[in-house]
């Protein structure tokens, strides 16, 4: 079975949750949008399940973003324990099988792995940039975190891409409008995707996705090569939205796939059967 119908449907469901919580906690069925705008409000009512990516909430259970759970702390400056709690699930996951919550579950990946479609045929048609970008992604994380201990508020939470996303999901179907800043940013990233650079936010710029891609470091499950089977086509490394080339796995003792989010689009594009998920020894 191809990993990549198995993770359009992780990423399909996470997206219908962040479109059906703000529904349902913020605007009952008997409560429409349009009676809202007219100055009618519902009774209030304490919703027992809310947030998105960043931080949700399900019945009492609580799921937090491991960077969340961190950068609240420093800026407040006090060590909560039900925040570390809440943070443990996604932290063993990380751990486990690597920064799976980019390619898996992150909405805002999902909809620029959708954007390349837009960027391939811009390049058809000539319209496209070539734009090289080092990788920001640990000094951008430690430039926040600084900033959050400062100043005592959250700074990567303002433009981590997949929380802004659901914000803005929020702010639409719950006051019928974005906010201008968030809708800039996606827009911004989504065009410069588009005419410049294939997932340059996931691979250079993203502060949370370093974040995880630390944690995940030494990961137990990673994509791995038989070398007998290679025939060393390039097909994986056409696939890796992120340059990696995955060919050279198991021949460069250098290669760094610490930027690999086990997405496994070069398991599928593997004519032979090369590569595959193996737990690390």
């Amino acid at each position: 079975m191809e990993v990549r119908r198995l993770r359009r449907v992780f990423q399909v469901l996470v997206l219908a949750v962040l479109v059906a919580v703000p529904l349902y906690s913020q605007n009952p069925i008997e409560w429409a949008p349009s009676r809202i705008a007219m100055g009618e409000l519902p009774p209030p009512r304490v919703s027992r399940v809310w947030g998105d990516t960043w931080s949700f909430s399900f019945y009492g259970f609580t799921v937090t973003h491991p960077l969340a759970a961190l950068e609240a702390m420093l800026a407040a400056k006090v060590v909560y324990l039900p925040l570390l709690a809440a943070a443990l699930l996604p932290l063993a996951i990380t751990l486990l099988l690597g920064r799976v919550f980019c390619s898996w579950i992150c909405p805002a990946g999902f909809l620029l792995e959708l954007n390349q479609r837009l960027g391939s045929f811009l390049s058809s048609r000539g319209v496209r940039l070539s734009l090289r970008v080092a990788d920001y992604r640990y000094h951008l994380l430690g430039f926040a975190l600084l900033l959050s201990f400062f100043f005592a508020t959250p700074v990567v939470s303002a433009f981590d891409l997949p929380h802004v996303l659901g914000r803005e999901i929020f702010y639409v179907l719950t006051y019928g409008a974005p906010s201008y800043g968030g809708l800039l940013l996606l827009t911004g990233v989504v065009l410069l995707e588009a005419l410049a650079a294939r997932r340059i936010w996931c691979r250079s710029l993203c502060p949370a996705g370093g974040f995880l891609s630390l944690l995940g470091a030494k990961r137990v499950v990673r994509i791995s090569k038989r070398m007998e089977r290679c025939i060393f086509c390039g097909e994986c490394n056409i696939a890796c939205p992120y340059g990696l080339r995955p060919v050279e796995l198991g021949i460069d003792k250098d290669f760094n796939d610490r930027t690999c989010d086990n997405c496994g689009l070069c398991r599928d594009a593997c004519p032979t059967g090369a590569l595959y998920y193996a737990v690390r020894r």
